[in-house]
């Protein structure tokens, strides 16, 4: 009897860690799904462009990193440094545009087809 015992609550242990590890897990795959912008959050080097503006409106990045745009909006979009810097092309929906910076400093833009789109990308 008191193997039979003993047995139920090793099985009852092993369930509870599977359990755990599965529901860990779980929560580990819908955060590497948004970082990899499967969902409404842009991974780290990656802004969207959705519902007439650009998400994250600041972002800041290392020297020497390719920053992409994505346009998740119904409408067309580009992407504009305020300074000259970088110009993209007509932007449709589902399209991208990727820049590299190599220098360090602080590039605000917009969007010239909707002047009301601001953002920055800070570059450290």
């Amino acid at each position: 009897m008191k193997t039979i015992y003993h047995s139920h609550r090793t099985s009852a242990l092993i369930l509870a860690i599977t359990g755990s590890l599965l529901l860990f897990a779980t929560g580990c795959s819908k955060t590497m799904n948004d970082q990899n912008g499967t969902g409404n959050n842009p991974p780290s080097n990656e802004i969207f462009m959705q519902g007439s503006q650009f998400s994250p409106a600041t972002l800041t990045v290392a020297l020497g990193t390719t920053v992409k745009w994505t346009n998740k909006d119904g409408m067309t979009h580009n992407v504009t440094s305020d300074s000259g810097v970088f110009t993209s092309p007509s932007i449709n929906n589902t399209g991208t545009y990727s820049f590299t910076f190599s220098v360090a400093g602080t590039f605000p833009y917009h969007c010239t087809l909707h002047p009301s789109m601001t953002a920055t990308i800070v570059v450290d």
